[in-house]
């Protein structure tokens, strides 16, 4: 994963999305818990892993987000 600054001017990691999660029962786990796939402006846990976009992210929660 890439080094990237955050909105909120953190520096963070950037990578696809099934990089970021080793698998997908941990990413469902993690969107039943903090709503990943919402943050990231997906309906469906599955058609956002299906998708596997680029995103970017830090330890502040608002800094997740897709990249376009």
């Amino acid at each position: 994963m890439r080094t990237v600054k955050c909105k909120s001017g953190t520096k963070g990691w950037q990578g696809k999305l099934q990089k970021v999660y080793a698998s997908f029962e941990e990413f469902v786990s993690y969107c039943e818990t903090y709503n990943i796939h919402k943050r990231l402006g997906y309906h469906s846990v599955k058609k956002c892993w299906e998708q596997n976009p680029l995103i970017k992210g830090s330890v502040i929660p608002s800094d997740l987000q897709v990249v376009k």
